[in-house]
């Protein structure tokens, strides 16, 4: 696996890397399992080798589907730094290949000077970053979407109160 295609291991060395994945759990997870459960708690990061993912969330009107994601990527950075229950879902559309690091094998890497594990924490960081400021414009597009619609909603009040109020005798 050329794992250089993972943001995570920019900036090191291919023998950095090979030392530093030696500290995950490789596996193979069959298609419709799934890898995180939404509000589970879990405190691995999981390099998607092979194969794809769905990502899902839990609302009140059912399962809704947010993306559809294939290797080489990384899944659950959240609940891997922040301490708090997967967002998410994430099941396996295919058969998939993956290494999971527990969180306290960065930490301790960290605690120990690992200048490779800092690197790794850096870039992931950098990572995470990048999708927050994503997911702010989103937010941001969705926002000026909805003032539009309440816009146009407006005016389809006043005119509906301009066609209808001469009718207002009945």
């Amino acid at each position: 696996m050329n794992y250089q295609q993972f943001s995570a291991f920019n900036n090191l060395q291919p023998e950095e890397i090979k030392d530093f994945v030696r500290a995950g759990k490789p596996g193979k997870i069959a298609a419709g399992k799934p890898l995180f459960k939404q509000q589970m708690l879990s405190r691995q990061i999981v390099f998607v080798l092979e194969g794809t993912v769905q990502i899902s969330i839990n609302t009140p009107n059912g399962a809704e589907i947010l993306s559809t994601i294939a290797a080489p990527t990384i899944l659950g950075e959240i609940g891997f730094f922040s301490g708090e229950p997967s967002s998410a879902n994430v099941t396996s559309v295919t058969s998939v290949r993956v290494l999971a690091l527990e969180f306290e094998t960065l930490r301790d890497r960290l605690l120990q000077g690992d200048a490779v594990a800092a690197m790794v924490l850096l870039n992931m960081s950098q990572a995470l970053a990048k999708r927050a400021a994503n997911m702010t414009r989103q937010l941001s597009e969705l926002y000026a979407a909805r003032e539009e619609i309440e816009s146009q909603d407006s005016q389809i009040q006043q005119a509906s109160s301009s066609i209808f109020g001469e009718w207002s005798f009945l």
